[in-house]
Order: C-alpha cells, then sequence, then structure tokens
C-alpha cells in the first residue's frame, strides 16, 4: 500500500484531466473579476488561488439567450460558409458574364472586372480558412485560434462599409468606377464616358446586392460580438481547468456538452 501511495495524486490529475476533456463544468467558487481584483486573493504561477465558471450562466447564451455562446458560434460558421458560397458563386457569374469582346473592339483596357474578381476570390478563401480555425477552437476549446476569425470579420465589415459607400455614390452619380468596385453586375460602359446608364435588370442587379450586402454587414456587426463573448468564455473555461489542475480542486457538477 505504501509502495503506490506516491501514484495516488497522480491518478487523481489523471481523472480530472479525463472527466474536463470536452464537458461543461459548473461552480460556484469565488473569481476575481476581469479587471484583476480579487479581494485579496493569492495567485501562483499566474493562476488565480479562487476561480468561479458557470457554464450555464446567462452570459454565456447568444442569439436572443435561445443558444449556448458554443452551440451559438458553430451555427454562426454554417452561416459564414454559406455566405462565402454565395459570394463565391456571384462573383464566378458577374466574371464569366463579363463580355470581354466588346471592351476589344472598343480599345478599352479592363481593369477593375479581373481584379475585383481576384480580390473578392482572395478575400472569401482567406474567410473559408478563418472559419476552419473556427471550428477547430471551439472543437477543442482552443481561444486564441478565434482570433484570426475576429480580424476577417472586422476586415469585412470595413468591406461591406466601402461597398455600400460606393453602392451610394454609384446610384447618385452613375459613375462607372463605383458600379465596378461594387462588383455586383456586369455591365458595358462607354469609352469616352465615365458615367454609365444602366438597363432595368442590371439596375435591379444592383439594388439587390447592396440589400445583400447592408444585411451581411448588420451580421457580421452582430456576430462579431458573439465570437468575442465565445472568445471571453473559452478563456475563462482555460483558467478554472488550470485552476483545477494546478490546487485539485473537486468540481461539483459536471454537464456533458
Amino acid at each position: 500500500m505504501k509502495e503506490n501511495a506516491p501514484e495516488a495524486p497522480q491518478n487523481f490529475r489523471s481523472r480530472i484531466l479525463a472527466m474536463m476533456n470536452g464537458r461543461g463544468v459548473r461552480s460556484y467558487l469565488v473569481r476575481r473579476d476581469r479587471n484583476g481584483e480579487d479581494g485579496g486573493s493569492q495567485s501562483i504561477d499566474g493562476v488565480p488561488s479562487t476561480v468561479q465558471f458557470d457554464e450555464s450562466s446567462d452570459e454565456y447564451r447568444c442569439l436572443c439567450n435561445c443558444f449556448h455562446i458554443k452551440t451559438g458560434t458553430y451555427i454562426i460558421a454554417v452561416v459564414h460558409m454559406l455566405m462565402i458560397l454565395f459570394f463565391f458563386v456571384h462573383t464566378l457569374l458577374v466574371y464569366f458574364e463579363h463580355d470581354s469582346r466588346y471592351y476589344q473592339a472598343a480599345k478599352i483596357k479592363e481593369k477593375y472586372v479581373f481584379g475585383s474578381f481576384l480580390a473578392e476570390t482572395i478575400g472569401l478563401g482567406i474567410a473559408f480558412l478563418a472559419v476552419l480555425l473556427l471550428l477547430l477552437a471551439v472543437s477543442k476549446n482552443i481561444a486564441p485560434l478565434l482570433i484570426p476569425h475576429i480580424v476577417v470579420q472586422v476586415l469585412a465589415i470595413i468591406c461591406f462599409l466601402l461597398v455600400l459607400i460606393s453602392g451610394i455614390i454609384a446610384v447618385c452619380t452613375d459613375t462607372a468606377l463605383f458600379y465596378r468596385l461594387m462588383n455586383a453586375a456586369p455591365f458595358r460602359e462607354h469609352p469616352n464616358q465615365s458615367t454609365v446608364r444602366l438597363d432595368t435588370t442590371t439596375t435591379v442587379r444592383m439594388y439587390s446586392m447592396m440589400v445583400i450586402y447592408a444585411v451581411s454587414l448588420i451580421l457580421e456587426v452582430w456576430f462579431i460580438v458573439i465570437i468575442y463573448n465565445c472568445y471571453r468564455y473559452l478563456q475563462e473555461r482555460s483558467a478554472y481547468m488550470r485552476y483545477c489542475l494546478a490546487f485539485s480542486t473537486p468540481m461539483k457538477t459536471l454537464s456533458a456538452r
């Protein structure tokens, strides 16, 4: 019996790791607040001596309080995949519907059609990689992997704003350049004029894409708040796990998630 005594703490720690892997934790211990004030509690090796983590807290719910933050993040990942697919198919249609023969006959140098297609394709590729990192972060509970997705969302918000501004200027001035920057529909401009008069079908497509860009902007602003809250959730969960491992504190309840 005495020979097996040193192995007891190691076995206990292994059990703690096995129980915490992929599970939610609820504990009503006292945790220092986010401003770093912990009421005089001590810390060892950067780990607070007291930690609170309530898995079922309303603070960790999203999408009108309907889903847990991790479930909501998975839903956002699916929505982003659908958005990426939609915009990729759309930019392909715009590019292949473009009639390059007209511009060759009119001796117009095409500077914006392929450039817009290439820029949007690269952006969508980066967004796709960010979504993959998002899924990996949530499935493995790794908070830092959410940072690339948050950065991409910030860039997406800026791009949607710029596209909407370009669309408003294009509608008000009929400037071909701003219509090209929208990359919403193919059209033919006169070689000697900077303005263009669109037909009814193209105008409807332009307005429809402006509405889609506006809705996408609103969704991105909403989603980035949820992703940030998920980042905070994963950080606090990680802090609680380090606390349990450092101090061998038994968990009161475990809820599979």
